[in-house]
């Protein structure tokens, strides 16, 4: 049963950490701008995020579902605004100013891991896949039980942090190869998409209604 869940666990924190939202595009952009330590850094404050996410929605703790529930509309518009904020800020900052002050004052990998939490926070409807990602592989923790969240919470962040670091080790491996101008264009390409990715959201929303959490 314990090892069960644990592989469980691995297996469902990395594949949900697979597709490149708007903080995988942001750890992206940390690891080419500045080095590995920063972009897995990052990698790591989402992963530990998404595990508090997936607490929530294994043990279907239902008053916090129940608030973000009656605070949805406003918790949106709060995500979006800052998901705006930082494509916008990425989009126009500058890889040579990134470079520069990285050789003055060093990366700081908890100021990454901080931001990163911080930002991953500020969507916390992504509960709304874990909650179904769970009811359909029927994977329910049992509270009273502690034999189960301590098999399957830690085994989920361990499966999402490999994720973050086969890609950051994946990318600094080619990371030599940037200049100034592949950054460049990095920073406008990674700040778009998390832009886009915000508007084709709110665009679905406006469209089709909110999900029913």
């Amino acid at each position: 049963m314990v090892f069960d869940l644990f592989l469980k666990g691995f297996l469902t924190g990395f594949l949900v950490s697979l597709p490149v939202g708007p903080l995988g595009i942001l750890v992206i952009q940390r690891t080419a701008n500045r080095n590995f330590k920063s972009g897995f850094y990052s990698g790591l404050g989402v992963a530990l995020t998404d595990t508090f996410w997936a607490l929530i929605a294994a043990f279907s703790l239902s008053f916090i579902i129940t608030f973000l529930r009656q605070h949805q509309s406003v918790i949106q518009f709060i995500g979006a605004f800052i998901l705006l904020l930082l494509g916008l800020s990425i989009f126009l900052s500058h890889p040579a100013n990134a470079l520069r002050r990285y050789k003055q004052r060093g990366s700081n990998p908890l100021q990454c891991f901080v931001t990163a939490v911080l930002v991953a926070l500020s969507n916390p409807l992504v509960v709304l896949g874990y909650i179904g990602i769970f009811a359909g592989t029927k994977l329910v923790l049992d509270i009273h039980d502690p034999a189960q969240p301590l098999s399957f919470l830690p085994a989920f962040f361990l499966g999402a942090s490999t994720w973050w670091l086969i890609l950051t080790t994946t990318l600094n491996f080619f990371r030599h190869k940037f200049n100034l101008r592949i950054l460049w264009w990095i920073n406008k390409i990674s700040g778009s998409l998390i832009m886009l990715l915000v508007i084709i959201s709110i665009i679905v929303v406006l469209i089709t209604g909110n999900p029913t959490i």
